[in-house]
């Protein structure tokens, strides 16, 4: 979950310093946040959102009171979106880019319909105020509180029930998507089901994440089935009573039993549904020639055939394009059998390993994804080169994620990207090598175009709709087919002649509605596919000329990916609990004839129940008001705060928190108090990033008695009354890997023996290279400081320097600092707060291990390395304190630090930080001991 919450932040980061010019659609009940390029798309959304408003309002008999914030944007360049349930600013994003064919998202009237409804039934179902007083009256003062209550309703039941929305309300949806059906077909019938534990995982096993959605819709349904709506309903009511409920109270009060239980019953029926329908399918009749296991992406053959390339993604997430051999693995065979004559050799009475049906194939090369920029559909260019898809990001630009094409030599290990931020998806390359047929999905558009690798120049095939979404373009000779939707129908294969421009229609089998995968045969005369009907998918193929249509499997597997084989027959992947493996269908296999063919595109919709919503369309009427996005309207929380530390003090942090829906303008005011009144104050601090350069000032009024701390005897007596202002300028930069920061501040401090200013240039750099299971990179921060105290000028300088990486996963890093100061002095020790910031006070060292005054010198140094097991872990490290040259203290432990910011919606979710350790402290002044410290705040 963390993984995932931390990809989150990474993804939307990018608001928080666009320097795009945002506008907002307005609506009654919608604010629509988009910037130019997706402005057709928002005003349609805006009008979509208004009428699945109207009918969900029929339908739950609920709404919301208040207006809904709508981010419109694509940061990944693929099919998504979110809500955050907060009673008082909820929020939904939309992800414009529209899914493909082969996903369980795309069975649909239209992507921003389907996505619009199930995200506002998210809303209408978690983001209801509580009818207990005093638990609304809490979520109305802590934004933080409220997005919690909002969330306590388990995963399944959350995306379940907004996937059981969204079928019955369009008559599509994942609920009546036979790939999905198929799916989890097979594995009831593997027995692998989740159980009712495993529904809320986000990953783990092969479509872990996925079960919240597809089991959690079938569940419910079941419950409505064998209950009634009016049970499932009370749910929800139940968990917003002024008794307090949680999710399976609620739940177990009315359907009375418990909802673990109630799922074993649904699996147990769904299970036997399963299990009958396969004893009336006919056997098998392909053979296994490719055994693995979790997401396999993407086969493809080499021209010559003695190769197949395919992406692998294991349980971490790592992923790989791997090169295997087609032919068979002599060598393990040879391997196996010579390790079993050796068992039988030692001991003859034992009963050796049946071999398996077929070996592992030999890898011939690897190749990681580098720097989390993923690897997707690999083609063959010609025998000894691959063109994959894979994502960057433009030079000053922090986020958002674009698809491209890179080539890739086998012999020489080479990578040269041949095209820039062109948002291709899937492509197929021309027979004369030069061309790619690809299809491009930017601003919500989706569209065909031809790529030329040489220069990597993008030019229009067919042009920009909104209506209409394109799939898998492949071409062979002159001839290019595609899969193709638009609103309200299914999914269609097309053909185009490249030299006269005809196009036609290839059939498909009646009642169809699952349709992906399109494969030419190696003569061209004939094209393969997998489609989808009465909750099978098989392969299909039709014969151009005989204009004859035949089923080639007969619903026993989940297929995909069919590739006719030189040799003859057929490779395809076949789909299970683990994962695909690899089959081979013979060529003399026997197959069906097709006889009664789909006669309309308009998909069906029967299965929709009352409150229906319209048929999708493109709305392009004019909707509320359109204005520039203002960010002067803020939203503001009560934010609360604590440190303790155990060598110094425990303050408690108490103030106002706001922030606009995009980040750009932030503030929070508030004070401070401690225990033992060793430390308390107050402060104010804003930040503004719509602009080039980020702005940002902080003002602090604290007090500081040093012989309040715990630890009192480890420092010398000092106590400080400081109110000050410190104000920033500063400009990000970006060039993939390396990222800049350059900043100028400024700090008045009045003292109550004087006061002292400063003035400071820095740099922040940063550069990484991730391999996946290693890493290197490096980051530098420099800054020079020009000040006065009392008329006395001084001046100095802050240099760190870090190399960090990963040695076979496990993150590792070493670091050095120094701090010098002429005519001035530094201390070191104490924890950071909104009081006193490490970046606001050039006179503190941090050290949350020592007290405040822990030692005072001119010139401070550290060195410092750690190790951890996983990324975003805690570390264990080691930091060697240093004051004049002089060794002053060791410490050595446990620590963890992670900032929290969606940089988007409820200031609350936005500029936490988190920072906790257990340590041991050493040192010839010190007295050797374990010390710990916990701090949870917000800083902007």
């Amino acid at each position: 979950m963390k993984k995932n919450l931390i990809a989150l932040s990474l993804a939307l980061s990018f608001t928080a310093q666009a320097q795009t010019q945002w506008q907002t659609i307005e609506t009654d009940n919608f604010k629509v946040h988009f910037n130019q390029e997706y402005q057709a798309w928002a005003r349609s959304a805006a009008n979509e959102l208004e009428s699945v408003r109207s009918k969900v309002l029929e339908q739950q008999n609920r709404a919301l009171d208040k207006k809904v914030d709508v981010l419109v944007f694509d940061p990944l360049n693929r099919a998504n979106g979110f809500a955050i349930p907060a009673s008082n600013h909820p929020l939904m994003a939309l992800y414009a880019s529209p899914p493909q064919s082969d996903t369980v998202i795309s069975n649909s009237s239209g992507w921003q319909q389907l996505l619009a409804l199930h995200e506002y039934i998210h809303l209408v179902h978690l983001a209801q105020p509580s009818r207990s007083e005093w638990k609304q009256a809490l979520r109305d003062v802590s934004g933080l509180y409220d997005v919690a209550q909002g969330m306590q309703v388990p995963r399944w039941a959350a995306e379940g029930y907004a996937t059981l929305l969204e079928s019955q309300m369009t008559g599509r949806g994942r609920l009546h998507d036979n790939y999905v059906e198929a799916l989890l077909t097979q594995f009831a019938k593997e027995g692998m089901l989740p159980s009712y534990g495993q529904l809320n995982a986000v990953d783990g096993g092969y479509m872990a994440g996925s079960m919240a959605y597809l089991m959690g819709v079938r569940y419910l349904q079941w419950l409505e089935d064998n209950f009634d709506k009016a049970t499932l309903d009370a749910v929800w009511t139940r968990t917003r009573a002024v008794e307090s409920r949680d999710f399976n109270q609620a739940f177990t009060g009315v359907f009375g039993q418990s909802p673990d239980k109630l799922y074993r019953r649904f699996v147990a029926e769904y299970t036997h549904k399963a299990l009958s329908k396969e004893h009336l399918q006919p056997e098998l009749n392909s053979n296994l020639w490719f055994d693995l296991d979790h997401i396999q992406q993407s086969p493809a053959l080499s021209p010559e055939q003695d190769k197949l390339a395919m992406v692998s993604v294991d349980t971490d997430g790592h992923t790989q394009l791997t090169i295997y051999a087609t032919a068979d693995n002599e060598k393990a065979a040879e391997e196996f059998n010579k390790k079993q004559q050796a068992i039988l050799a030692d001991d003859p009475g034992d009963i050796i390993d049946v071999a398996p049906i077929t070996f592992a194939r030999e890898q011939k090369q690897t190749l990681q994804q580098i720097n989390q920029q993923g690897i997707v559909t690999p083609q063959w260019l010609d025998n000894e080169t691959l063109v994959f898809g894979a994502f960057s990001v433009a030079n000053n630009e922090l986020a958002s994620r674009h698809q491209d094409l890179f080539r890739f030599d086998l012999q020489s290990g080479q990578i040269k990207q041949l095209t820039e931020f062109a948002n291709v998806r899937r492509f197929s390359i021309s027979e004369d090598k030069t061309t790619a047929y690809a299809e491009r999905a930017q601003f919500g558009y989706s569209e065909l175009v031809k790529v030329d690798l040489a220069s990597g120049q993008v030019s229009e095939i067919t042009s920009k709709d909104l209506a209409t979404v394109y799939d898998f373009p492949v071409v062979h000779q002159n001839k290019l087919a595609y899969l193709k939707t638009s609103l309200n129908e299914n999914w269609a294969l097309w053909v185009k002649n490249l030299d006269n421009q005809s196009i036609s229609q290839v059939p498909m089998p009646k009642d169809y509605q699952f349709l992906s995968y399109p494969a030419w045969s190696l003569d061209g005369q004939s094209i393969y596919y997998v489609a989808g009907v009465a909750g099978e998918t098989n392969i299909y193929r039709y014969d151009f000329a005989s204009d004859r249509l035949v089923q080639l499997t007969q619903g026993q597997q989940v297929t995909a990916y069919p590739m006719p084989m030189q040799e003859g027959g057929i490779l395809y992947q076949a789909i299970n609990s683990q994962g695909p493996d690899l089959y081979k269908l013979p060529e003399d296999a026997p197959f069906v004839e097709v006889t009664e063919r789909a006669e309309a595109l308009i998909a069906d919709t029967s299965q929709a129940q009352a409150h229906i919503l319209p048929a999708a369309k493109v709305y392009q009427q004019e909707i509320g008001e359109t204005k520039s996005y203002d960010p002067t309207e803020q939203n503001i929380t009560l934010s609360i705060g604590e440190h303790y530390a155990s060598a110094a003090t425990t303050l408690i942090q108490i103030g106002l928190k706001g922030g606009d829906f995009l980040n750009q303008l932030t503030w929070q005011v508030g004070g401070a108090f401690d225990t033992k009144s060793a430390l308390s104050g107050g402060f104010a601090e804003i930040k503004y990033t719509a602009l080039p350069v980020d702005l940002s000032a902080h003002l602090f009024s604290y007090d500081l008695d040093s012989s309040k701390q715990y630890q009192n005897q480890d420092a010398f007596n000092a106590q400080v009354k400081a109110t000050g202002l410190f104000t920033q300028m500063s400009y990000p930069y970006r060039n993939d890997q390396f990222t800049l920061n350059s900043h100028l501040a400024y700090n008045y401090s009045d003292y109550q023996q004087g006061h002292a200013m400063w003035l400071r240039a820095g740099i922040d750099q940063r550069w990484q290279r991730d391999w996946q299971a290693f890493a290197i990179g490096q980051s530098v921060s420099a800054k020079v400081y020009e000040g006065d105290i009392d008329g006395e000028s001084w001046h100095g300088y802050d240099l760190q320097a870090q190399l960090f990486g990963k040695a076979w996963h496990f993150p590792m890093y070493s670091e050095y600092q120094k701090r010098s100061r002429t005519d001035s002095q530094l201390s070191l020790g104490g924890f950071e707060s909104s009081l006193i910031k490490a970046d606001v006070h050039a006179e503190y060292v941090i050290a949350p291990e020592l007290p405040f005054f822990s030692v005072a010198g001119d010139e401070f140094e550290s060195l410092s390395a750690g190790v951890s097991y996983e990324v975003g872990e805690p570390w264990f490290y080691y930091q060697q304190y240093k004051v004049n040259g002089q060794e002053f203290a060791d410490s050595y432990g446990v620590k963890w630090q992670e900032r929290v910011s969606f940089n988007l919606g409820p200031a609350a979710i936005n500029d936490l930080k988190i920072n906790f350790g257990v340590v041991k402290v050493a040192g010839d002044t010190i007295e050797d001991e374990i010390r710990g410290w916990l701090g949870l705040w917000y800083s902007l």
